[in-house]
């Protein structure tokens, strides 16, 4: 009987300190206009995406809306336990990755092999926070299952004191004169970035 009480009390403290590790984990800051969630690496639909650390994603609220303005419009952060230097390659090969991966596994048509991703992007700036803009193009296996095209920006942020990198995506069907662009600075980079 003491063996089953302590296994409980064990069970217990481990999901509240998960949940309090979970709280604390986040790179991003939004008001509750946009959707958050936490991802840890490795994550399970992209396992060969080989970071340690966390990807922090925000969505606007009708993201899954094909009739909305919103529809596919969201951001992540992916913050990393490396401080390893992006490059398009790099970009390219672990977005396609993450797409291929997420399409996948999402897919609800039997016997239906959901189209591979095709990743485009170019390095816009060359310094040490290194910008890049790209496209996607995808199969959207949540909605529409159909084949679309994202338009996404990237930014990179480097931390050498905790050797820590973080690679803010934002990703959007509307072209890059739209307003979403602009509502995607309501969601801002922490300022204590190197410290988590």
């Amino acid at each position: 009987m003491k063996n089953k009480i302590c296994i409980i009390v064990f069970l217990l403290c481990s999901i509240l300190i998960f949940g309090q590790e979970e709280q604390q984990l986040g790179v991003l800051e939004s008001d509750t206009t946009w959707l958050k969630e936490i991802i840890k690496f490795p994550i399970g639909f992209a396992p060969k995406i080989n970071y340690e650390g966390y990807e922090d994603l925000r969505f606007a609220k009708k993201w899954r809306t094909p009739t909305h303005d919103d529809f596919w419009c969201y951001m992540f952060a992916w913050h990393i336990n490396r401080n390893e230097e992006q490059t398009v390659a790099l970009l390219e090969k672990n977005i396609k990755f993450y797409y291929d991966g997420i399409m996948k596994a999402v897919n609800k048509k039997k016997d239906f092999e959901v189209p591979e991703t095709t990743v485009l992007f170019i390095k816009t700036e060359n310094n040490k926070n290194t910008d890049f803009i790209g496209k996607l193009y995808v199969y959207d296996s949540f909605t529409s299952e159909a084949m679309m095209t994202l338009n996404v920006r990237v930014k990179t942020h480097y931390c050498e004191e905790t050797e820590s990198s973080t690679i803010l995506f934002k990703l959007s069907p509307q072209g890059f004169e739209h307003e979403i662009w602009k509502r995607f600075n309501e969601v801002n980079l922490k300022d204590n970035l190197c410290e988590h």
